[in-house]
């Protein structure tokens, strides 16, 4: 009888994760409800010079010292927050006090893949700042991320792209968009429109995730190369993107206005990145090798809660500075924040 009622629920599952495929694969633009846009209304102020970072017992904390430490040499006003287990609930407890779904959905999650992707939008929708991954280094200062000339643009949050299929017929190996943002870094003021409705969208996810494998949140476990992207990773990040930009330029927003970008763009308040400048040295999408003049931060790719190859395709490198598998950067096209045209995405 057991046997039976896990076949039906790793069937059930496996419809789900189907479903959400082809979802975020073909939805088409509907703006937000009235209810939620009210929201961007909100008096927004510049990104905190918070930096923040979690610590869920990774595996490497012990050798990551020169990258962790690369983010407070470079940004001596920022204050630097790593959080654990304990100092995570600690924040959760005192910032969602008023939001009791928030609050025991994120108590009662024991899946650590989840876990931090949540617990990353949670941070920045309640207080703002820059967060990144324990595994990354910081390779220029956060205040110099914002171009000068785009400095009177009214940014309050950035956003970088990870992966782009660009003329290739099909998407890159391990990804499921056309056009994938970094959710490995993260930018943006307090109570940011954007990444409120992020971590409210990753909150009733997890819950239609846990029904349909037929199991309350604290006993999911969910498939880690499909169920996390899709749910609190970077394709459910990067569907967020595409709506919060189209709802802010007033017309869809979609990858063929994103693809081949080498220079940033503003869309509305957020500041969209060319690969160099979150994902350098990836291997793909015409990512530079090296760091270069428009490289940001690096990535080392010693991530703890789901497998690199499966997630992101291909051979990833160490450390700053080692190279990766990838072509040159290709020509794209430079900062725009008009006329952006109405595709599919």
């Amino acid at each position: 009888m057991f046997s039976v009622i896990n076949g039906w629920r790793a069937l059930a599952a496996t419809f789900y994760t189907i479903a959400s495929i082809a979802l975020y694969s073909h939805l088409s633009y509907h703006p937000f409800p009235l209810a939620t846009r009210a929201r961007q209304h909100e008096p927004l102020f510049p990104i905190p010079k918070q930096i923040w970072q979690i610590n869920f017992n990774h595996p490497h904390y012990n050798d990551l010292g020169p990258a962790i430490h690369s983010w407070d040499h470079l940004n001596p006003q920022h204050s630097h927050i790593i959080l654990t287990e304990a100092t995570a609930r600690d924040f959760i407890q005192k910032h969602y006090a008023d939001d009791p779904k928030t609050l025991k959905t994120y108590l009662d999650l024991h899946s650590m893949s989840l876990k931090s992707d949540y617990l990353r939008y949670l941070v920045l929708a309640a207080v703002g700042g820059v967060y990144s991954d324990l595994d990354t280094d910081a390779v220029k200062p956060i205040d110099g991320w914002i171009p000068p000339e785009l400095a009177e643009r009214g940014i309050r949050a950035i956003v970088g792209i990870e992966s782009d299929k660009m003329d290739s017929p099909n998407l890159v190996p391990g990804f499921y968009m056309p056009v994938q943002f970094v959710q490995w870094t993260l930018a943006c003021s307090a109570r940011h429109p954007m990444m409120v409705r992020m971590a409210e969208a990753v909150t009733r996810g997890l819950h239609r995730l846990a029904s349909s494998h037929g199991v309350p949140v604290h006993e999911l476990e969910p498939m880690e190369a499909i169920e996390v992207p899709v749910t609190t990773g970077p394709v459910r990040w990067s569907r967020m993107v595409f709506d919060y930009l189209s709802e802010v330029s007033g017309t869809e927003v979609t990858w063929k206005n994103m693809t081949g970008m080498t220079k940033p763009r503003v869309i509305g308040d957020v500041l969209v990145l060319p690969i160099a400048g979150f994902a350098s040295g990836v291997g793909h999408s015409g990512s530079p090798r090296e760091v270069t003049e428009d490289t940001l931060m690096w990535h080392r790719f010693q991530g703890t809660w789901r497998g690199v190859q499966e997630r992101l395709g291909g051979e990833r490198r160490g450390g700053k500075g080692e190279r990766g598998e990838g072509e040159g950067g290709e020509g794209g096209r430079g900062e725009e924040d008009k006329g952006v045209k109405s595709e599919g995405r």
